[in-house]
């Protein structure tokens, strides 16, 4: 028999229009002669223990991931969980898309021919991954995860929090359903969150201990752990990262002009706050294998949380491990 393929794709989402463009997709894969089976996404995060069920039976060489950042998080943890050593691939199909633009390859629909292609050429890189873990204020374990692109404190998670929010409000209301969603609800909360943040206590402080010592970061209103390149569907916050050298990169943020400047470069690709004196030096970033990181001072004690772009536990402290090569990515041949 040939061998098969598993695709994980969400039939629902866009208020059912992907249904569309899977359907397009497996015609597409068929032509290319990547034989498959499709499985439907389902909520409340039963996606993971659906892909490792169905991995784990042996039927399939590796499995594609059709949606954003979410879904490949949910696969990626469906894959490790299965015990098996099989590729991974990915037809984004995100808004942000941050796996997919790290390695050269966008979720527009004129894409999707292209990035089939590249499913079916089955070319790999190693994939890094984190496996977080977080405490309360007695340092007992609240809840351990997965994830690939990143783990994110403060501003970011309250921006996550709140578009979740404003689509649970206008859900019922078939109008507001259509006009405010993907990037019109995000690009809202973001507007509040940050509006709140000029009239709110928002900054925190955190400990960070990895195999170099200890460092106590002040000031803080983000505070971002990123795998993979692309952060928020264009920034690349650290240029010289890679994803596959065993290490991550915590990447802090004391206010809106750490934020200017490691955001805006120049036509150089330059970040203007090397260029310009007027701006304040950045707070350097922490590269490690692993990571201890406990708030301090905060009022509560916790800080919202985000990874791989989802809500997660506010928490009093976190213990993050780097795992090297824990996937096997299906990318682009020019990505080396």
């Amino acid at each position: 028999m040939p061998p098969m393929h598993l695709l994980v794709g969400n039939p629902t989402a866009q208020s059912g229009k992907n249904a569309e463009r899977i359907d397009e997709a497996r015609r597409l894969l068929d032509r290319h002669g990547v034989g498959h089976d499709f499985l439907s996404t389902r909520a409340e995060g039963k996606t993971v223990g659906d892909v490792a069920k169905a991995l784990s039976g042996g039927a399939y060489e590796s499995v594609i991931a059709m949606g954003g950042d979410g879904t490949f998080a949910e696969v990626g943890r469906g894959l490790l969980a299965s015990g098996r050593r099989i590729r991974m691939a990915v037809l984004p199909t995100g808004t942000a898309n941050d796996q997919g633009r790290s390695f050269g390859m966008y979720a527009p629909v004129r894409y999707l021919e292209e990035n089939v292609r590249t499913v079916a050429a089955g070319h790999t890189v190693p994939l890094d991954a984190g496996r977080a873990t977080a405490y309360d204020h007695m340092d007992g374990e609240m809840a351990t995860e997965w994830f690939f692109d990143s783990l994110g404190w403060g501003i970011s998670p309250k921006i996550l929090r709140m578009r979740n929010e404003d689509r649970r409000l206008v859900a019922g209301i078939p109008i507001l359903r259509e006009l405010y969603r993907d990037q019109l609800v995000y690009a809202g909360a973001v507007l509040k969150a940050l509006l709140q943040s000029y009239v709110e206590v928002a900054k925190f402080e955190v400990e960070v201990t990895t195999p170099d010592g200890t460092t106590f970061l002040d000031g803080l209103t983000d505070l971002v752990l990123k795998n993979t390149r692309v952060y928020a569907g264009s920034w690349v916050l650290d240029p010289t990262s890679s994803p596959e050298d065993g290490e991550m990169e915590l990447v802090p943020f004391r206010g809106r002009d750490e934020w200017i400047g490691r955001a805006v470069v120049t036509l150089d690709g330059l970040p203007v706050h090397e260029l310009d004196p007027a701006l304040p030096l950045l707070t350097p970033i922490i590269r490690a294998p692993w990571f201890r990181l406990r708030v301090l001072d905060r009022p509560g004690g916790v800080v919202e949380a985000q990874i791989d772009g989802e809500e997660w536990v506010a928490a009093a402290a976190w213990k993050i491990e780097v795992v090297r090569h824990a996937i096997d990515l299906v990318v682009p041949r020019s990505v080396e």
